[in-house]
């Protein structure tokens, strides 16, 4: 703006000069037309030949002047568009940086998410790993614990009892049903385990490539679809693979605990489960076969028990529906005290 100012009066200058000097000129023939000495021809004819020479001359520097302060309008105005042109595109470049910096917070955001759910089924998976190494530990301890031995009978002959006794001790194959059971349940749950970390891998890739795709530019709608499908799918069966981890432990943990307490009632006899309503002979046997032999056991079944041998034995919901926890503690009151 500067240097166009000066310009302008660097190209006025001499305009403004000779404009001076034609106005000091008729100023000057203005004043001696009011004296009243009179002119020769001679010299009038110079004065009036005079003029027009220099009116053209003055006239053709205005002429000259005024395209000159036309060009450095028409330059002041081009370099006004092109300051708000640039002014604008300042602007948009702001705009521009603060989205991107919005954009930028939002990621990290979904990436600290993203860390903490991986965490989160890291520490999930390095309990199952406990768990499960656990459950092998006892496994062992079960196989390697010798049978107790049968308490000796008393000299004087027992009592006779109110109802139908079984068997004193539980039978080796059926211990070694409930072992081969955990067993079982311990296998497959390795399999699960390994089926969980690699769809966890699996669910991690697919919410990297679904955060690349949401930040490309040009879009890419498609593939973002395609993306976050395989997503919800992965995180589907990843859902389904650790209910089935949380559904087998509670099966090999309610296992473990029956073969515990089948072994701590060695000496105590069977009750008959069969007079509870509801269990006839096959679910009898599947039931010793899993170390339930006492009326106390059933009553004292909690809710994860309950659905655990529902599972393991088929019955579904078949023991709520005929109350057997109420019939056992029933059974078990009538016929050797409160619980």
């Amino acid at each position: 703006m500067m240097s166009s100012a000066f310009w302008l009066l660097l190209y006025l200058a001499p305009l403004l000069g000779l404009t001076a000097a034609v106005f000091a000129w008729f100023g000057w023939q203005w004043r001696g037309s009011r004296q009243p000495q009179p002119l020769q021809e001679p010299a009038l004819q110079a004065i009036v030949a005079a003029p027009p020479e220099s009116v053209a001359e003055t006239t053709q520097l205005a002429g000259q002047a005024a395209t000159e302060l036309r060009t450095l309008r028409v330059d002041l105005h081009t370099a006004q568009a092109e300051t708000r042109q640039s002014q604008d595109a300042a602007a948009k470049a702001r705009e521009a940086t603060q989205a991107l910096e919005t954009a930028a917070a939002k990621r990290l955001h979904e990436l600290d998410l993203l860390r903490s759910e991986r965490d989160q089924s890291t520490a999930a998976l390095k309990t199952a790993h406990t768990e499960l190494a656990t459950l092998r530990t006892r496994l062992e301890e079960s196989t390697a614990a010798p049978t107790p031995p049968a308490p000796e009978e008393p000299a004087s002959p027992p009592a006779k009892p109110k109802r139908k006794r079984a068997t004193l001790v539980p039978s080796k194959p059926a211990a070694a049903s409930i072992q081969s059971k955990i067993t079982a349940l311990v296998n497959e749950l390795s399999q699960h385990q390994s089926t969980v970390s690699a769809l966890t891998q699996e669910r991690d890739g697919w919410q990297r490539q679904v955060a690349g795709l949401a930040e490309k530019t040009p879009a890419d709608p498609a593939g973002l679809g395609l993306a976050r499908r395989s997503l919800a799918d992965c995180e589907k069966r990843l859902q389904t693979a650790s209910t089935e981890i949380d559904r087998l432990q509670n099966q090999a943990r309610v296992l473990h605990q029956a073969s515990e307490i089948a072994a701590a009632l060695a000496g105590v006899p069977d009750d008959d489960l069969t007079q509870i309503k509801g269990i006839k002979k096959v679910i009898n046997e599947q039931l010793h076969a899993c170390g339930i032999r006492t009326w106390k056991q059933i009553a004292q079944w909690s809710a994860d028990d309950l659905r655990a041998f529902s599972e393991l034995l088929a019955f579904k919901n078949r023991a709520t529906r005929e109350k057997w926890q109420a019939q056992a503690r029933a059974l078990h009151e009538a016929n050797h005290g409160p619980l």
